[in-house]
């Protein structure tokens, strides 16, 4: 199945320029192995397509756990897409469980640290499950900034300027030195994200 992934991010990425005019930084922070955990900010339904067609390794996502409600629907976002259901109130035990055993694996995670999509495109508070993740399997992070996206429809005759940004990685090894990690690291390493996201660039306006 990783070949059909790897076959995915290929078909949506011609689709995706198509339909936006894209422009991408700093693909060469993403290590191509071993694991990782890629933290974004969230401002459209387009969010893991886009970020997931970009990153040039497999990637694993989270979804909202409505989405597999349906069981066709499910499936695929299971199997072909990678996708774990989350709820979004609460990441749960069987959802951390699969993460941490992803992780172990040495594979590669995209999730939103605000916990839900920005109604407003303007990047929120960081919950502490990226910090918890990030520090029980002590793995670093690649911050990534989505920009024009909010709002935007893909058109063929008229194409929106979106801009995707990979920072470099934040390493998880100094805010664990003190010993074991608390709620409160794992509330620091969140801000810490968000604080990085946000210092990636303005906003780039939907046209």
């Amino acid at each position: 199945m990783r070949f059909v992934f790897r076959f995915l991010q290929f078909a949506f990425q011609a689709y995706l320029r198509l339909l936006f005019r894209v422009q991408v930084q700093g693909r060469e922070h993403i290590p191509r192995r071993g694991k990782l955990l890629l933290a974004a900010n969230h401002v459209s339904g387009y969010d893991p397509f886009v970020i997931g067609s970009l990153v040039p390794r497999v990637l694993y996502f989270l979804a909202k756990r409505e989405l597999f409600r349906n069981p066709l629907l499910g499936a695929v976002l299971r199997v072909l897409l990678h996708a774990i259901p989350v709820d979004r109130r609460d990441l749960g035990h069987t959802t951390v469980r699969r993460i941490n055993e992803l992780l172990t694996a040495g594979e590669a995670i995209l999730l939103f640290p605000e916990g839900t999509r920005s109604r407003s495109g303007q990047i929120g508070e960081g919950k502490a499950g990226v910090g918890m993740l990030a520090a029980v399997n002590q793995t670093d992070i690649v911050p990534v900034r989505v920009d024009g996206l909010h709002g935007a429809r893909g058109l063929l005759w008229r194409r929106p300027r979106i801009k995707v940004v990979f920072g470099p990685v934040l390493s998880v090894a100094p805010f664990l030195q003190n010993g074991m990690a608390t709620k409160e690291i794992y509330r620091q390493i969140a801000a810490a994200v968000l604080e990085q996201i946000r210092a990636m660039g303005p906003t780039v306006a939907a046209r």
